[in-house]
């Protein structure tokens, strides 16, 4: 017979090698059994919440009807709610949709003020898709191409304007890079959002305009205003007339697109991982999904784990650069 003290040993030692056992042991094969949480840093309504609720949808039917929910927590640029999952416990439970903004850019922009490690803290599932910017000018513009006005811009330096849906946004950042690139002196002006952007290009306030593809194409299509250029590498497929910035003589490899990625705390299982990038590949593959999306100009990618992993390091770099020559984080 075992003593009272000896059950109790034997219990703590117990306890004590159970909790040796990486928690992903015990969970991976049963996953999900539990409400899984989509947190997109971006307030509803937006392109992060509606490609959130299109991946919510699939991976409840692909789990067996188990519960999938999109969780907005908006808040610093999109900082905060990448920091609630940065700090999740990395069981598969807690997942992040959002674009390379909080990603990519963000940390580069606000140093110390970004409390969570890009690389460190996440573990990257998939790209969703891409969207590229679009450089627009009002049908009066003497500059029938992007050539034509990067000449404009060459002779009259500071003299043209340019706007943006903010200081250090996606559609600024991708200005300074052509500025750098094509070693060109255009003025930025920024506005509070996108709108109000659009507003003034059309009201002929300002010369240009990067936006995104999904705001630009309905002007587009109305000869409200007029495209010279995508920042993609290559050419959208909504837009085929269009050149991309990168077939400019100097200009090769320029790219500048918005994109929506998956992400989970590091230290989730490898097996959690595949599973949800599985998922991920079904929404990507849906003939319905594509047909809502790719009209758009959206770019639907799906890629592998490793493939996002490197594309984020890829980024991370890219944009550390057009931050520093751009001189943009002395602004915020």
């Amino acid at each position: 017979m075992f003593s009272y003290r000896q059950k109790i040993a034997g219990l703590a030692i117990s306890l004590l090698a159970l909790q040796s056992v990486p928690a992903f042991a015990q969970s991976a094969e049963d996953y999900p059994n539990q409400t899984v949480r989509i947190i997109t840093p971006f307030e509803a309504g937006g392109g992060t919440d509606i490609v959130s609720r299109e991946l919510a949808n699939k991976l409840q039917g692909l789990w067996n009807n188990n519960a999938v929910i999109v969780e907005n927590k908006p808040g610093a640029n999109g900082n905060l709610g990448t920091d609630i999952v940065a700090k999740s416990k990395p069981d598969g439970y807690s997942l992040l949709l959002t674009t390379n903004a909080t990603i990519a850019i963000n940390p580069q922009l606000f140093g110390d003020r970004v409390k969570y490690d890009p690389i460190k803290d996440f573990t990257p599932v998939s790209m969703l898709s891409s969207l590229p910017f679009v450089f627009l000018v009002p049908p009066a513009s003497p500059a029938k191409t992007m050539e034509e006005f990067l000449e404009l811009a060459k002779k009259s330096p500071g003299t043209l304007s340019c706007g943006s849906s903010g200081v250090g946004g996606g559609a600024h950042l991708a200005l300074e890079m052509l500025k750098s690139r094509a070693g060109v002196d255009i003025t930025h002006i920024p506005y509070k959002g996108t709108g109000s952007s659009i507003t003034a290009l059309l009201g002929d306030h300002i010369d240009c305009l990067f936006v995104s593809i999904l705001s630009a194409s309905p002007y587009i299509k109305q000869g409200q205003l007029r495209a010279l250029a995508v920042s993609s590498l290559d050419r959208n497929s909504s837009l085929p007339d269009v050149p991309a910035v990168a077939e400019l003589p100097g200009l090769d490899g320029f790219e500048s697109d918005l994109w929506y990625g998956l992400l989970v705390p590091t230290g989730t299982d490898p097996k959690i991982v595949q599973k949800v990038y599985e998922g991920v590949k079904a929404l990507i593959d849906d003939p319905g999904f594509r047909g809502r999306f790719e009209p758009t100009g959206a770019v639907l990618v799906g890629n592998k784990p490793e493939e996002f992993a490197k594309q984020v390091a890829s980024d991370i770099k890219k944009w550390a650069t057009v931050v520093k020559e751009s001189g943009v984080a002395e602004q915020l």
